[in-house]
């Protein structure tokens, strides 16, 4: 017994030294590899309901550590000034994109013209930017990442680099501790980490069209929608105005909503009696 404990009191000191010498992204590649491990560890134990648990955990450690060399690469890329001028073009192109994308989600919504649903196309673009976001980032960083793995190789020779009069401006003065192990690492685990959540993202995608589409619908007739118009309506009816002839008629049904694009009945009808009376007060006395 006791020799155990003192084989498990060096183990924990071994560990605890090797932490030390880790930045935090391979902290949390250590520590989802280790999970990793047991994951494997209780699947082919009679304790397998403990797998997924602890898969789940792997799988979020792997995750942050992925997440945390972005980090790294988007703090180096911005401190830059042709780095952060690109960071900027790509979200400005991003936003761009979803403001002309949420255009057109509402116009097929009202099947009418929309321009004038600014607030509803608002709502959509701010829906929608988050996703646009996320996917530039993600182009941008898996060609970081194609090339990024060239440069790791060069850190990973860096201290026999150092001393080479033609490479030497390349090599980073601070350089991580197990370079080409991490390297190896980082070669599998971000294809795999984004491959998975590429894959969830675009089993995901339909469900949130519709939820962009259920929420577009109902905050254009609670919210932008007007209940009362100069325009003829129904119990329960409300307008959108495209023009003083022209009109979209929203109604909230058991389905869902319907827009049906009308011609403006005016509400106010011009008086026939009050109109010849006037007409004879205007007429000249002879």
């Amino acid at each position: 017994m006791g020799n155990f404990r003192e084989k498990a009191r060096r183990f924990y000191e071994k560990n605890q030294a090797l932490c030390s010498k880790l930045n935090r992204s391979q902290k949390f590649y250590y520590f989802g590899f280790i999970f990793g491990l047991l994951a494997a560890f209780w699947y082919v134990t009679p304790f397998s309901e403990l797998f997924l648990s602890v898969f789940i955990a792997a799988g979020l450690l792997l995750t942050c550590g992925v997440a945390s060399d972005i980090l790294i690469v988007y703090k180096k890329v911005w401190e830059t000034n042709i780095g952060k001028g690109l960071i900027l073009v790509i979200y400005a192109a991003a936003t761009n994109f979803a403001y002309a994308l949420s255009s057109q989600i509402v116009n097929e919504i009202v099947t009418f013209e929309s321009s004038k649903l600014i607030y509803s196309i608002n709502l959509v673009a701010v829906m929608l930017l988050p996703l646009f976001v996320l996917a530039f980032t993600y182009l941008v960083f898996a060609v970081i990442f194609i090339f990024g793995q060239f440069y790791m190789l060069i850190i990973a020779h860096a201290e026999q680099l150092k001393t080479d009069e033609c490479l030497k401006h390349i090599v980073p003065e601070e350089i991580e501790n197990y370079a080409f192990r991490t390297f190896l690492v980082r070669f599998f685990v971000f294809p795999s980490v984004f491959g998975f959540y590429w894959s969830i993202g675009g089993h995901a995608m339909p469900a949130y069209g519709d939820f962009v589409e259920n929420t577009t619908k109902a905050f254009i007739y609670n919210l932008e929608a007007k209940k009362f118009s100069r325009c003829e309506l129904s119990k329960g009816q409300k307008v959108i105005e495209v023009n003083d002839k022209e009109i979209v008629v929203v109604e909230k049904l058991s389905g869902g909503y319907l827009f049906s694009p009308q011609i403006c009945s005016p509400t106010l009808k011009p008086n026939k009696k009050l109109n010849k009376d006037a007409e004879k007060d205007s007429a000249p006395v002879s």
